[in-house]
């Protein structure tokens, strides 16, 4: 009898086991399917053709600004609570919008904008440090996000476009060049900020004038990179009466004024929140901002904090494997296969099992 239990429950063991990886390879399979069917034209990024998608309808109109989404369910999460209202002209992700800048992160975020969330309007990008491997990070070159790279996937680093009369400005903070955010924003101004109703400009990095008003004791490297001439960036957002400056960066939520200009930090959409963090503004959200011709509104959708574990897998999955097996997805098929069909056998045998447990305990009474 006692053998027979033991059998029995050692082919369960085996069932659990086998079904499990099964059901593993085969979320892979459904992953990889989802990569093969990213458009090669998207919504998604700074380009001209995202610009020509928008809907002009005059005064009032809606968009809506997360950052640090990092590639986070959090993130996928706040976006489709949004999306429950269908009034919206475009997004901008103020950057960090995947974990790391490697082509495979690169897929993921495309692949769950385009085959997860599906926002029915364009989605325009600023670059943040996690976004374009500036620093050489990732050592292996074909999968190093080069600017080059970033713009073959989504367009220009530094953009903009007109809407409704207002000028929208999306600027990218290449240490090696200091002055070129700069230079674009003032060349930006000078050409297309007369007449405009609201200026937005969207960064990633906060100055540290920003930071030291959020929390006096930030640590340094938080900080890093700090926005360099960031005096003469203030003084072009205050001489062209720039409506809203909004940075990411920071994961929370942070709002002041300096001068007449709006300074907001929207960059709690899933990156970790840290322990020394204020708790004012520590939270996970996106922005919804709407515009009239004399006034913005802002209304902001939060979640709690929680932990994934299916989109830690998931994630784990793009970046990890599917980089391994990309040429070698009939593995893949075969292992489902077998996991499959020996996660079957082995429910056979642990049900027989059973069985015959059953049929020895009626011969002993």
């Amino acid at each position: 009898m006692f053998k027979v239990k033991k059998r029995a429950l050692l082919w369960l063991v085996f069932t659990i086991l086998f079904l499990l990886f099964a059901g593993l390879f085969g979320w892979t399979i459904k992953i990889h399917r989802d990569y093969l069917s990213i458009p090669p034209e998207t919504l998604i990024g700074n380009k001209i053709s995202n610009v020509n998608a928008l809907k002009e309808k005059g005064f009032p109109f809606s968009f809506l600004v997360i950052g640090d989404t990092q590639g986070r369910g959090m993130a996928e999460t706040l976006i489709k609570s949004a999306l429950f209202e269908k009034n919206f002209s475009f997004m901008v992700i103020i950057g960090d919008f995947v974990k790391r800048p490697d082509i495979w992160d690169h897929r993921f975020f495309l692949a769950e904008m385009t085959t997860e969330i599906k926002p029915p309007f364009p989605v325009f990008l600023t670059v943040g440090n996690h976004d374009v491997d500036y620093a050489l990070k990732i050592k292996e070159p074909k999968r190093r996000v080069t600017p080059e790279v970033f713009e073959s996937l989504y367009g220009a680093r530094n953009f903009d476009f007109v809407f409704n009369q207002c000028l929208f400005i999306l600027l990218d903070l290449d240490m090696r060049n200091q002055t070129g955010y700069l230079n674009y924003l003032r060349n930006t101004l000078s050409q297309k900020g007369g007449g405009k109703k609201h200026i937005f400009i969207f960064l990633h990095f906060p100055p540290q004038e920003v930071w030291e008003t959020i929390h006096p004791s930030i640590p340094k490297e938080e900080m890093s990179p700090l926005l360099p001439n960031e005096n003469e960036f203030f003084s072009l957002l205050e001489t062209y009466k720039v409506t809203t400056c909004f940075f990411g960066h920071y994961h929370g939520y942070w709002r002041g004024q300096r001068n007449g200009v709006n300074l907001v930090v929207v960059g709690g959409g899933g990156g970790s929140l840290k322990s020394w963090q204020p708790e004012w503004g520590k939270f996970h959200h996106i922005l919804k901002v709407t515009v009239d011709q004399s006034i913005i509104s802002e209304e902001m959708i939060t979640r709690p904090e929680k932990l994934s574990v299916d989109d830690s897998l998931e994630w784990w999955i793009w970046a990890c494997f599917l980089p391994i097996i990309e040429n070698r997805t009939w593995v893949v098929y075969g292992l489902f296969i077998l996991f499959l069909s020996s996660g079957a056998a082995s429910l056979n045998f642990f049900i027989l099992s059973l069985k015959k447990r059953k049929r020895d305990e009626r011969k002993r009474f």
